[in-house]
């Protein structure tokens, strides 16, 4: 018997396949669509690459604001990565209003749970008075 889990798995498989052409042809539209199955199953990995594609406009249309949420919800599922690239949206101010404290919370989440960019964006602010709130 298949869990929603398999097939959330599954879905996320088919769709990393698919954007890095592995096997198959390089196909962002038919990746982005597999990754919305896998994600809407919550699986945190498919939330982040949905939220990546949505940012970058790859085989989506390009949103910010449909970045961040797929990205949050990856974040609050624990993805470093996802909590990495939030960080970053709230310091840029992309999709959301600059919010300097969130990014930094996300940050430094990300940095907790092993993200290398997420520790080298904070030590690199080392001189700066960082709060984490």
């Amino acid at each position: 018997m298949t869990t929603i889990d398999d097939m959330a798995q599954a879905a996320y498989a088919i769709g990393r396949r698919y954007e890095m052409g592995d096997g198959v042809a390089m196909q962002m539209e038919t990746a982005a669509r597999f990754y919305r199955q896998a994600a809407l199953r919550g699986l945190p990995e498919a939330q982040h690459a949905l939220g990546f594609l949505h940012a970058t406009g790859q085989g989506v249309p390009r949103s910010n604001e449909l970045a961040v949420s797929w990205l949050q919800q990856a974040a609050e599922n624990g993805h470093a990565e996802a909590q990495h690239n939030l960080g970053v949206m709230y310091a840029e101010g992309r999709g959301v209003e600059v919010d300097y404290q969130t990014a930094v919370k996300w940050f430094y989440q990300a940095a907790i749970n092993g993200c290398g960019p997420a520790r080298e964006w904070l030590e690199s602010r080392s001189d700066e008075a960082i709060t984490v709130g």
